[in-house]
């Protein structure tokens, strides 16, 4: 993936996020949405399985990938139950919870990313591409949520952000598609999220 497709895909993303403004449906958009970027954090790791097999990455990358894959999939899974515990009970207490973990996997990701130094070119701008979008949706829901103590939001009639629909196109399209080398492009397709 090269620096003109991130851009591409950052610009949608923010131009989605610009024009859905803050909505007093935010916790349900998270809710729907983080299964399939949970999906999303195993498909990685199932990608680089089938790419290890085929001989088209090496055990380093492999060991690299597999930790940002677990690494996603746990955070991804306590932020579901913290969104969970705050559409059961609203307080600012899980907001801030929500937030910190937020924070915190921005952070531990995007160290993984850069610390693991995935060998194969392809294959790292494909797994950039799976965390960019992971992050970049669940950073939008960030931006949705309300950003004081009073548990309202401020709603905007317009357009919604992604939803899993839109969010597996995009899946398929930035960690997908065929890149000509037969292994992998059958590894890439077994990574599509359904």
């Amino acid at each position: 993936m090269n620096s003109k497709s991130k851009a591409v895909l950052a610009l949608v993303l923010a131009a989605t996020l610009a024009l859905s403004g803050c909505s007093a449906q935010w916790i349900n958009l998270a809710l729907q949405d983080l299964p399939v970027l949970t999906q999303m954090a195993l498909n990685i790791a199932a990608l680089v399985s089938a790419l290890g097999a085929a001989q088209q990455a090496t055990p380093a990358d492999i060991a690299v990938i597999q930790n940002i894959s677990a690494q996603a999939s746990r955070d991804l899974n306590l932020l579901q139950n913290l969104y969970n515990d705050y559409k059961t009970a609203p307080s600012a207490a899980t907001l801030q919870k929500i937030q910190t973990l937020i924070s915190g996997l921005n952070q531990r990701l995007g160290a993984l990313l850069e610390s693991g130094h995935i060998s194969n070119p392809t294959l790292s701008a494909r797994v950039t591409a799976a965390v960019n979008l992971i992050l970049t949706t669940v950073n939008s829901f960030a931006a949705l949520m309300p950003q004081n103590s009073v548990l309202t939001s401020r709603r905007v009639e317009t357009g919604p952000l992604p939803g899993a629909k839109e969010l597996k196109k995009q899946w398929k399209q930035l960690v997908c598609a065929p890149t000509g080398n037969a292994a992998m492009d059958q590894a890439f397709a077994q990574s599509l999220v359904r």
